[in-house]
């Protein structure tokens, strides 16, 4: 039997996803060590293998695939631990980096302060040089002050250095040669040239995402090598793969020349999860939520594509490298509670984490928690998560609460505790309109797939309050983003500037730019062995009306011809219209940029459909316990979820106890376990098939996993 296995490294716990050859797959989660992360990863291989009565060499051995998300890069720079590093550019604009845009965040705080700069100004070096707009040189590099510079920077134990000349994706020939200088003087040093990480306009944003690969490029490197040696020691002998914040992954060789394509990474693979667990009910248009112990992720798919921007931002600094559009809040079962300078509750967005966590761990955390006001009313059990391996104390959690927030604000315990849940309710729906209703997109039509150790407590109230009509929570919704790992294809994104009005593009020219693209493209995925029958090529225009700033992304099928164009000007302005509510069919077009996608389509698991059983879940029951809704008290049936067989249905109020989650099925909402078990759930009064209906969807059938590979 061969094994694939997904790797979450999250905030407070690493989750684990593994598939056998049969497409059957097993969850684990073990506590996170922020310091190694490395351990707390073998720790969890570990655990697995001894599940699978083998020792851990013996279970490495037949592991062939292991997808592996990580945060170290997001880390370096919100700590701002990335490597030391300089920063080269052209004279004459020394300051651009730090300026960024020039404009406040918050226009109207006077005390807002702009971010800590990625590289201070005393190692930012000025060198003489440049390049026309037409990628002509009109001052050749001067070698010497190159050389000048590494000088000081070898005196000043630099780490990492970017390089990011004016124009230089128009002629890199200046920024190839600064490298080599740097290379061959400083070999240990990690080099990062802008024609390489973003060869495309837009001087600030080039800069930025060139200077963040530099600052995490040596801290991603140092912890790679050490999870390689670590898995090769450990008897791994199959392919390591590193998850991409676009969705994609790709080898650790790669990871480490282009370490900014990580750090977005954690949260990647929630949306391909989510893409798959909707096939089985061919619904198109889906919401993915992801609440674990620290963050908060939406992310909306429509039409079975997540949705990306090439607008990023990590700790202030733009990352211009295509990323899914995931929104990111700071709300999670660690999601400290307190008390404002005015007397109004809030709820995160600082996090207990995995060290000390909540009250309720016993692991010294002081201040109350989402999972401890989750506790206090009874959505959680104090027998405990992770199957009991972390038992919850109840007494601490409500001391917490009462203490630190029904006192000082003169409530009763359970007040308090229901106001923190649905508070942090509150902020979750407010992501989900971010990218929903302020994308042009209405939550009514779409589908909830929910995520994370904690999102299943809190997905029926969520959805109630955007009156989403239909809930689905796979069965390994606590390592969601692991699974999703396991989904995910090779991909390489390559972008090539052309600034040209729209009557004066010249398909011949950009045919013969595609090729060339394709032509790299093809050989980097060959070289992390892909054979060519699993390779795919898309392309798209960046398009905007004449005078506009920003960009729309505009599918485009190669090679181009006249009538290719006017197709592409015609789905630009639907887009624009979708995205901005006008379109102006008579206006001008500018193409900006030329975009290549390259996948390299990797085997995936499957859901395995079993028979439907009766719709009692008696068979299930484990008990009844007290719980609160809207400060009232009931006693609500709490069921086993290893017990709870497809076909099983409930009406609520009632919980499922996973291993590694919690299902809350909210007074008025019904909930049945599908033949994949996964769990649908949707308001009572309205019947499944009609809401699937509404949707464009249908009821489940064994051929409803068929496109579980991505494919249409």
């Amino acid at each position: 039997m061969k094994y694939k296995i997904g790797i979450d490294v999250g905030g407070t716990f690493t989750d684990f996803l593994v598939a056998d050859s049969q497409g059957e797959a097993q969850v684990y989660k073990t506590p996170t060590t922020p310091q190694r992360p490395e351990v707390g990863v073998l720790q969890g291989l570990r655990k697995i293998a001894a599940s699978f009565e083998r020792g851990l060499s013996d279970f490495l051995g037949r592991v062939s695939v292991i997808v592996h998300g990580t945060t170290i890069t997001t880390n370096a720079v919100l700590t701002g631990e990335g490597a030391k590093t300089a920063f080269l550019t052209t004279r004459g604009f020394r300051d651009v980096l730090n300026m960024r845009r020039g404009l406040r965040d918050r226009q109207y705080d006077s005390k807002y302060g702009p971010p800590a700069p990625l590289v201070p100004r005393t190692h930012i070096y000025p060198i003489t040089e440049r390049v026309n707009v037409e990628g002509a040189v009109v001052t050749p590099l001067h070698e010497a002050e190159v050389l000048d510079a590494i000088e000081h920077i070898r005196a000043q134990e630099i780490e990492a250095v970017a390089v990011s000349y004016l124009w230089s994706f128009l002629n890199p020939a200046h920024e190839r040669r600064t490298g080599q200088l740097i290379q061959e003087a400083l070999p240990e040093v990690y080099v990062s040239l802008s024609s390489e990480v973003l060869p495309q306009i837009r001087v600030y944003e080039r800069h930025s995402t060139t200077a963040l690969n530099a600052t995490v490029g040596p801290p991603l490197a140092r912890y790679l090598s050490q999870l390689e040696n670590q898995l090769d020691a450990s008897g791994f002998v199959g392919v390591l793969l590193i998850m991409q914040s676009n969705g994609g992954v790709m080898s650790p060789h790669l990871t480490r020349r282009f370490a900014a394509n990580t750090l977005l990474s954690g949260p990647a693979g929630g949306p391909l999860a989510g893409v798959f667990y909707a096939d089985p009910y061919a619904l198109r248009d889906v919401i993915t939520v992801d609440m674990g112990g620290t963050s908060f992720d939406a992310c909306l798919i429509h039409d079975r594509q997540p949705v990306t921007t090439t607008e990023g931002e990590i700790g202030g600094h733009r990352l211009a490298l295509p990323v899914l559009d995931i929104h990111t809040v700071g709300a999670g079962g660690g999601s400290i509670a307190w008390i404002d300078a005015g007397g109004i509750l809030q709820v995160g967005p600082k996090s207990a984490g995995a060290e000390p966590g909540p009250v309720c761990y016993g692991r010294g955390g002081v201040e109350p928690t989402v999972t401890d006001a989750n506790l206090v009313l009874g959505y959680l059990s104090s027998d405990g998560l992770l199957g009991g391996e972390l038992p919850l104390d109840y007494d601490g959690a409500r001391r917490a609460v009462t203490h630190k927030i029904a006192e000082p604000l003169g409530l009763p315990p359970i007040e308090a505790a229901e106001g923190i849940y649905r508070i942090v309710n509150a902020n979750m729906a407010a992501a989900l309109q971010g990218v929903s209703v302020e994308r042009g997109y209405d939550p009514r039509e779409f589908a909830l797939v929910v995520a994370g150790g904690a999102g299943p407590l809190h997905a029926g109230m969520i959805a109630r309050e955007l009156d989403m009509p239909l809930i689905v929570v796979p069965q390994e919704s606590a390592v969601f983003c692991a699974a999703g790992m396991l989904l995910s294809d090779l991909q390489h994104d390559y972008v090539q500037t052309f600034t040209r009005e729209w009557g004066a593009i010249v398909p011949d020219e950009i045919n013969r730019s595609l090729r060339e693209i394709e032509e790299q493209a093809r050989a980097t995925l060959a070289s992390e062995g892909l054979p060519a029958e699993k390779i795919q090529i898309r392309a798209s225009f960046d398009v905007r009306y004449v005078g506009q700033f920003h960009e729309v992304e505009v599918p485009v099928q190669p090679p181009l011809a006249a009538s290719e164009l006017e197709a592409a000007a015609a789905r630009f302005h639907h887009l624009h219209e979708a995205l901005y509510g006008y379109a102006m069919p008579r206006a001008a077009l500018e193409m900006i940029n030329l975009r290549v996608k390259a996948l390299g389509l990797t085997e995936k698991p499957r859901l395995t459909p079993r028979p439907l059983g009766g719709a009692d879940p008696a068979g299930a029951l484990k008990g009844k316990r007290q719980a609160y809704f809207s400060g009232r008290p009931s006693e609500v049936s709490v069921y086993a979820g290893d017990r709870f067989d497809c076909g099983m249905a409930l009406t609520g109020p009632a919980l499922i106890e996973q291993a590694n989650t919690t299902v809350l099925v909210p007074p008025g909402y019904r909930l049945v376990c599908d033949m994949y078990r996964n769990y649908v759930m949707h308001p009572a009064e309205r019947p499944l098939d009609a809401i699937l209906a509404g949707l464009g969807g249908r009821l489940a059938s064994a051929e409803g996993a068929g496109n579980a590979n991505g494919q249409d």
